[in-house]
């Protein structure tokens, strides 16, 4: 096995044996990885983090070569907390949405510096008192663009009249449609909407600070892109659920 140093936010976390995690990472360097770390909840453990969902660490752990994808940890230095986030309760559940859907939508080990980025911005723009459902939309799109899975929203994905209006964002064919094409399927989207999605899929993270919406804008955007991640997961995902029992979507 080979040592490897990387940058990791903590995804998930499970118990193993009396002494040790698994715990899922995503890395900066080696994307999403999953490895045991002996020891860590034992008195004696000499690890800097106690690896809380969200947090970022430096980690050092050992790669298999083969036997599988559950790697050695034997080292993880914390490098921020991100306390803003955890001593809030609608801040917190948020950050817990972005890692939950991060994990349940990328791949094993597909390095993709860029969504370590993204999520890294997410949780500092949480951190800095943006608004929680700005950023979730922001990440959203941003990780759909990441991904390869970003909505068509320039033309009638059936027929491909450009710039269609009225436009209806038809899900199972990932994008908008046409008045004519869209049948009976299909949820209204404004231009407003729209224009947001493009600015957010073009825009740096940093320009983005003080993008705002209308609030019927963003309750267009939160159903539309709400139905979008729901499409491609197999099963709703549990921050999501809590979310809307506490009322913060």
């Amino acid at each position: 096995m080979s040592a490897t140093k990387t940058q990791a936010f903590v995804l998930k976390t499970q118990d193993y044996r009396d002494t040790s995690l698994l715990a899922t990472f995503y890395t900066r360097d080696h994307g999403k990885i999953r490895g045991i770390v002996k020891g860590i909840r034992d008195a004696r453990a000499r690890f800097s983090s106690t690896v809380e969902p969200f947090s970022l660490n430096e980690i050092l752990f050992y790669k298999r070569k083969r036997g599988g994808d559950l790697h050695l940890v034997t080292q993880i230095d914390l490098e921020n907390l991100f306390p803003e986030v955890r001593n809030d309760l609608e801040r917190l559940s948020y950050a817990s949405y972005f890692i939950d859907l991060l994990n349940e939508i990328v791949e094993t080990e597909e390095p993709n510096p860029a969504i370590f980025d993204l999520l890294h911005d997410s949780l500092l723009f949480l951190s800095s008192g943006a608004s929680c459902k700005r950023t979730a939309r922001i990440f959203e799109v941003k990780l759909f663009e990441l991904l390869g899975l970003m909505p068509e929203i320039k033309a009638c994905v059936v027929c491909q009249a450009d710039s269609p209006d009225p436009a209806y964002f038809n899900v199972s064919l990932g994008g908008i449609v046409c008045k004519t094409c869209s049948g009976s399927a299909g949820i209204p989207v404004s231009k407003g909407s729209l224009n947001f999605l493009e600015h957010v899929r073009r825009a740096l993270f940093k320009d983005l600070h003080h993008v705002k919406v209308s609030q019927e804008v963003g309750e267009e955007l939160e159903k539309m892109l709400r139905r979008f991640v729901d499409f491609h997961l197999s099963n709703k995902l549990k921050s999501v659920i809590f979310l809307e029992k506490m009322e913060l979507v």
